[in-house]
């Protein structure tokens, strides 16, 4: 009954290893890369306009003209107030652009994986300002000419708390898993190993 038992309890044991390594799998997978750095001499706060905001992170609607219509930006997006300026971050609805021209600066990318995402100085609220996107979609890269609007009546506080409480998905689906495994485990050690539906 004891050697049982004892079994019983390694293979509890070896599962819930493997679930927390698949967990800890899952948060680095959904982690976001940030592989590629930014330009050396683009510090996205040193051309950006003031907000009168605390520091922090916000949320934004933004608008996209120009070009051939067929490229978006994700709205709203992410305005974040650093030493009471602001950085805004621009995805892209495509992974083809490897720089953004802001104010005469460069900018790259902050991940090397879906969309082209960037963090930029923003230049203006309530009114567009200009930007360049290089694209390498066509057959040679491209830079394209487009105007951002990022209206003030739209800026809304992003909660500390939801941020943290906010997991991927991948992260939610390993936890579901892990809690069902257990469960099941337990009903079996507290049934003796017997099927706990007979």
């Amino acid at each position: 009954m004891m050697s049982s038992r004892n079994t019983s309890a390694r293979r509890m044991g070896a599962i819930l290893c493997m679930l927390c390594a698949a967990l800890a799998l899952a948060v680095a997978m959904a982690a976001p890369s940030r592989a590629v750095a930014q330009d050396a001499t683009a510090d996205p706060t040193s051309d950006a306009i003031a907000v009168d905001l605390d520091d922090g992170s916000y949320l934004v609607d933004v608008s996209l003209e120009g070009g051939s219509g067929r490229a978006s930006i994700t709205s709203p997006t992410q305005l974040r107030i650093d030493g009471g300026k602001g950085v805004l971050t621009v995805e892209w609805s495509s992974p083809n652009y490897d720089y953004m021209l802001v104010a005469g600066k460069r900018y790259l990318p902050t991940n090397d994986e879906g969309n082209s995402t960037f963090e930029i100085p923003l230049l203006a609220l309530d009114e567009p300002f200009d930007v360049v996107g290089d694209t390498t979609a066509m057959s040679e890269p491209h830079e394209i000419e487009y105007q951002i609007t990022c209206p003030s009546a739209s800026i809304q506080a992003v909660s500390e708390d939801a941020g943290k409480m906010a997991l991927p998905l991948p992260v939610k689906i390993c936890c579901v898993v892990a809690m069902g495994a257990a469960v099941v485990l337990l009903v079996r050690q507290r049934t003796g190993g017997r099927d706990c539906c007979q």
